[in-house]
């Protein structure tokens, strides 16, 4: 984001503190409860969302060297991303090319990958480089020569996924169109120099939605996080700006109003607010003054009320004092103690509620302008399956 891009923000939020106003949708917008509750809807979401659209998978410092690798499945595939001894990352699918067993498990350093079933073995850059007894398999290795690569994109210091093969074979793609111009604001924050510091994966009881609904609104700061959070941010205070399906949401902190006995050039938008970036469909960043969070959210166990959420906090630099892990350590805490021991208890109600047949439709107020365009665009997602193929291409 330009320097006169982060003062013009900062100067929108002044206004609103000062008038107790908030960003506005032109309307109230009604959702239909069955986005929570219907299994026909999350079988769409699933084939849709999490198949065909770009899915974030980290920072690119998780993958820092040659032989750095991380799985995960969450996606409904198993997923293998690695850095080759080129320095070009990799995505595969975590399947054996002899019968589908998985070749890599969790994350680490690997100089080559062996099927634990057959010990057919892969180098990082997926190639087969070893069959066992390979007289048995006449002709196999060139049938069938390497893992099976997924379109990735690595820029701006992060790292997305197509989790489909590309029916082209492309295994790459860009990224730009998926961002709606969020990209350049993306890149001025510098991701690819900040490291991974820790995680946490939280499963949880409700609907994925619900659990990505949590960061899309300071209407209930005031009231849910009246005791941890009212001290620090405005309620129902924030600035909206939408980037295709993506969106920025900015709420401002309570030290904000010193900045009108400072001069403009002095002023700093991440130490005086935080700033919540919706990266379509399913991730949340959050820009928290000195540290960065980030929350994949998934569904899982093809249930409409079972999710998981990835959490991981990564900081400028690695710490080296205990002064300096202990200082994370307690950025992390907090934000555990709000998200999982407020939102998330009041998430669960929620999905009792929405399947209890109290109502057909929730409400979103014109306050929560950030949940209007996120459901609006969702509802487009998966209405025009079509549009996100030839995007993909």
């Amino acid at each position: 984001m330009s320097r006169q891009r982060q003062i013009d923000l900062l100067k929108r939020l002044l206004h609103c503190v000062d008038t107790k106003t908030t960003a506005l949708a032109d309307a109230p917008w009604r959702n239909d409860v069955s986005v929570y509750a219907d299994p026909q809807h999350l079988a769409r979401e699933q084939q849709i969302l999490f198949r065909q659209h770009p899915i974030l998978m980290g920072f690119a410092s998780d993958w820092a060297k040659p032989g750095a690798f991380r799985t995960d499945e969450y996606t409904g595939v198993p997923i293998l991303v690695v850095r080759g001894r080129d320095s070009r990352l990799r995505a595969f699918l975590n399947v054996c090319r002899h019968r589908g067993a998985k070749v890599a498990q969790g994350c680490g350093e690997a100089r080559a990958f062996s099927c634990p079933y057959h010990a057919w073995t892969y180098d990082l850059s997926g190639k087969v480089i070893g069959i066992p007894d390979e007289r048995c398999f006449p002709n196999v290795r060139n049938e069938r020569p390497s893992l099976t690569e997924l379109p990735l994109c690595e820029k701006y210091g992060l790292v997305w996924v197509i989790p489909t093969p590309a029916a082209n074979g492309s295994t790459g793609f860009d990224i730009e169109p998926w961002l709606g111009g969020l990209g350049s604001e993306l890149g001025s924050y510098g991701f690819d120099c900040w490291v991974f510091y820790d995680k946490r994966v939280i499963p949880e009881t409700m609907n994925w939605k619900i659990l990505v609904d949590t960061f899309h609104e300071g209407y209930h700061i005031g009231f849910l996080h009246r005791q941890s959070l009212g001290s620090i941010l405005h309620g129902n205070v924030a600035d909206f700006e939408a980037f295709g399906r993506n969106h920025r949401l900015t709420f401002p902190r309570k030290k904000l109003e010193r900045l009108k006995n400072e001069p403009e050039d002095s002023w700093d938008l991440m130490w005086n607010t935080t700033l919540i970036y919706l990266l379509f469909p399913n991730t949340v960043l959050m820009l928290q003054g000195d540290h960065v969070e980030l929350s994949r959210i998934f569904p899982c166990e093809g249930r409409v009320d079972r999710a998981v959420m990835e959490l991981a906090l990564y900081v400028p630099r690695a710490p080296i004092t205990q002064e300096e892990r202990t200082h994370w350590d307690k950025n992390m805490q907090l934000v555990l103690d709000v998200v999982t021991g407020e939102d998330f208890p009041a998430g669960r109600s929620i999905q009792i509620g929405l399947t209890s047949g109290a109502q057909t439709h929730t409400v979103f107020g014109r306050n929560e302008p950030a949940m209007i365009h996120y459901h609006q665009s969702m509802q487009a997602a998966l209405s025009f399956p079509r549009e996100i193929r030839e995007a993909a291409e």
